[in-house]
């Protein structure tokens, strides 16, 4: 079957990403191996609503799957308009992000020209999926609840009722085909590594591991992955970083997943792996907010390995907001680690957010204080939103007696469902302050380290 996978048209999104998106890129390698005509349609694809149009009716896909992340849904809608206006007889799926966290009652109804939701991964569902559909007509008489209930996943609108069903994680991570680098090629992308001293090479996102088990209240990434931290193996992952160093020339390697250094043994086999392939690179990760493997050894390790920069989500530098995130360690343990990290060459970011829960003006100075206090290398600052599936979500939910949020609508900056003491317009004031000052700073410190130079 002739099957198109696509973000939103760019020209749809704002700030849309500048690196291969690894998800569509695992479920390509998945349907190419189930014998599917796949063809992809990422992040740096041609724009242009028109041109789209154009491709739709020169290669007639008989399914369309969408990746959809919650700040994008007005541009999938619109996406999803230019493919039904074309191909009226297409079959449109949506998966990502925003579906796996939505109610399905909810995604259904904003997703009205769909004609299925995935939840979760779907390197298994959507190839299920595919073959249910070409058995259709040998299922056409079952009642619509039996039709498609072997797909872990899956939600559908029949009848006037939405069916939905339950969620499965695929258990060893070994077994799932490598991401189809050749369809997602690094060179074509402009993103680089944050921090990166690299001339030379390409950037490729990487994952280790799937699921976290925090209950960070501002996320909800534990509906698309699970909680239980699934791992592959060191050799399994080494196996994909030699392919894209040698084959594809990739210097730079960004590992996406919350859990990298949650397991000891597998983060110093990797470590040591690269080490004894000889591949000199960079690379940086995301912290887990466990930070007892971050050991002088280890970090020692990491960056004769290549490891540059680690960035952490600290989010609050309020105890107070840290009990209302959820958040189990101490500032103390964070500013302690952030020395153990940079004295071993290993540069730090920090990830910041305002606007939580009954949060205050003396909280919000309280954050921003403590971010300007711990001699981070980088330092960034966000608002907190209301993701569907997350804690926040329920909360602004039960204070404001609403059913849903319109996503097509929502602006953080101007809501009225602001989530802290402190009015959207004025939260959005104090955010540009705070990044002003971090300009400013970046600034003092460039204009002092060129006069030193001199």
């Amino acid at each position: 079957m002739k099957i198109l996978l696509m973000t939103p048209l760019t020209s749809f999104v704002e700030n849309p990403p500048n690196i291969p998106d690894l998800g569509l890129a695992y479920i390509t390698s998945s349907l190419r191996s189930h014998g599917h005509d796949v063809h992809v349609r990422d992040w740096n694809a041609d724009p242009s609503a028109e041109n789209f149009r154009k491709w739709l009716n020169e290669n007639k896909p008989e399914v369309v799957g969408i990746k959809i992340f919650t700040k994008d849904v007005a541009a999938a809608q619109k996406t999803i308009a230019v493919i039904r206006e074309t191909l009226q007889g297409t079959t449109i799926v949506i998966g990502g992000p925003h579906p796996s966290a939505s109610e399905p009652a909810d995604l259904m109804g904003d997703f009205i020209e769909c004609d299925f939701a995935i939840r979760g991964e779907a390197e298994e569902s959507f190839p299920s999926l595919i073959s249910e559909i070409n058995n259709s007509v040998a299922k056409s008489g079952k009642p619509a609840e039996e039709r498609y209930k072997d797909v872990p996943g899956l939600v559908w609108l029949e009848g006037g009722k939405v069916f939905s069903n339950p969620i499965s994680f695929i258990h060893n991570l070994d077994d799932i085909d490598l991401p189809c680098w050749e369809m997602f090629n690094p060179k074509d992308y402009s993103g680089d590594m944050m921090g990166s001293t690299m001339k030379e090479g390409y950037t490729a996102p990487i994952i280790t591991t799937r699921g976290c088990p925090g209950k960070c209240s501002f996320c909800c990434a534990f509906n698309i992955s699970g909680r239980k931290i699934r791992y592959r193996s060191p050799s399994n992952v080494l196996k994909e970083m030699s392919l894209l160093y040698n084959k594809y020339n990739v210097k730079k390697f960004m590992f996406m997943d919350n859990c990298f250094t949650s397991h000891k043994e597998n983060l110093i086999k990797i470590c040591e792996g690269i080490i004894n392939e000889k591949m000199v690179i960079e690379w940086d990760f995301v912290s887990y907010e466990k930070l007892d493997n971050l050991t002088d050894a280890t970090l020692s390790l990491m960056y004769r390995s290549g490891c540059r920069l680690i960035h952490m989500g600290i989010e609050s530098g309020s105890e107070k907001t840290r009990k209302v995130m959820k958040k189990s360690c101490s500032l103390k343990e964070i500013t302690e680690k952030i020395k153990v990290i940079q004295d071993s060459g290993v540069k730090v970011g920090a990830w910041f957010m305002i606007g939580f829960p009954e949060e205050t003006k003396k909280e919000i100075r309280e954050t921003t204080n403590y971010a300007f206090s711990l001699g981070a290398d980088l330092v960034t600052f966000t608002t907190c939103f209301p993701l569907p599936g997350s804690q926040i979500y329920h909360y602004i939910k039960d204070r404001y007696k609403f059913k849903k949020i319109d996503w097509t609508a929502f602006d953080i900056d101007n809501s009225v469902y602001h989530v802290s003491q402190l009015p959207s317009k004025e939260l959005a004031r104090q955010l540009r302050i705070i990044r002003f000052k971090l300009l400013m700073g970046r600034v003092f410190k460039k204009i002092t380290f060129n006069r030193k130079r001199k």
